[in-house]
């Protein structure tokens, strides 16, 4: 536990200036907050990513060089290579993460401090307590501040892992590669065809959890007429974040069946070139692995996707907070 605090102590807040300004993008607040530190997070992305490919081809040669020819030298040195690519690519991907977590936590501490100012100028101007600005200080900012230290290198090693491991796949064999890449497809456009819905979605949960908060608190109405519309509030959460729920959850089913279908096929399809001589049977089990290799990146780049559209909107309504005036008691 001493290591561990003393370790917390090194890693100071990153130091940058006002955060949150109108008529700022998302991301211009990304760079503001984090600047030069997203170029070396996407470095150590790239990195990740291409120690994260290295294990298909391994996996090959294992399968047709070792295992094939009954050579017991190429099989433990070829796994011990296996091993010492996932010990570094582990080490690698753990520094990625602390370092992501860093900059994102020094966003959100950034921009909490220019909202306890604003807050503090409101109490004072307007004699105004409203829960809105825990809302804001607390879970709205947290998500956005979130974002900046994941999203540049998140989206980095993403797209390099799916170029590299869709290169190699062209590269060994071509046919399988492109029917692959095909199922891919209904992905891409599933998520487009839902995001705007979730955005909004997302931004009505926002309103309405804001006004759940100051309905809570609102000492000008009646005990009865205070409870009756909280309730109210609390009823339109519950279908919000349920509608939420059917939209995520159907598109991720969705995708789930998609990508299996897909990894089927791409042994369907090996298995057929394996049977006609066309094709090893190394390739047809690196082609499964780099399927999924590929799988995962595009489920994560749809991630990434929605978590920017999402951020976008909460950052716009942080923003349209901190110029909105509130009425006066």
């Amino acid at each position: 536990m001493n290591l561990l605090d003393a370790a917390v102590r090194q890693l100071k807040p990153l130091k940058s200036s006002e955060a949150l300004r109108n008529n700022q993008t998302l991301r211009e607040f990304v760079w503001s907050a984090s600047g030069l530190h997203q170029f070396y997070v996407g470095l150590i992305a790239v990195c990740v990513s291409l120690l994260n490919f290295l294990p298909i081809e391994l996996q090959r040669r294992i399968v047709d060089d070792a295992i094939s020819n009954r050579d017991l030298h190429a099989l433990i040195l070829l796994g011990s290579l296996y091993l010492l690519s996932l010990v570094v690519y582990s080490t690698l991907k753990y520094v990625l993460m602390v370092y992501q977590g860093w900059v994102g936590e020094s966003a959100v501490k950034t921009a909490r401090d220019q909202l306890a100012v604003v807050a503090s100028n409101r109490l004072g101007r307007f004699n105004l307590a409203s829960d809105q600005t825990a809302n804001v200080i607390g879970n709205e900012i947290d998500a956005v501040g979130g974002f900046v230290g994941t999203s540049i290198s998140e989206f980095i090693v993403n797209i390099s892992m799916i170029i590299a491991v869709f290169s190699y796949m062209v590269y060994v064999q071509p046919q399988i590669a492109v029917f692959s890449s095909f199922m891919l497809v209904p992905q891409v456009v599933f998520a487009r065809f839902l995001q705007k819905k979730l955005n909004t979605l997302v931004e009505h949960q926002v309103t309405l959890v804001r006004e759940l908060g100051d309905r809570a608190v609102d000492s000008q109405s009646s005990k009865a007429h205070m409870l009756d519309t909280t309730l109210q509030v609390v009823g339109m959460i519950f279908r919000n974040r349920i509608a939420l729920y059917l939209l995520k959850y159907g598109l991720k089913s969705i995708l789930n069946i998609a990508n299996s279908i897909g990894s089927l096929s791409v042994l369907v399809v090996g298995g057929y070139l394996v049977i006609n001589g066309e094709t090893t049977l190394g390739i047809v089990v690196a082609f499964i692995s780099g399927f999924q290799r590929l799988v995962e990146p595009m489920g994560d780049l749809l991630d990434f996707y929605r978590t920017y559209s999402q951020t976008k909107v909460q950052y716009r309504l942080i923003v349209d907070w901190i110029a909105t005036e509130p009425a006066a008691d």
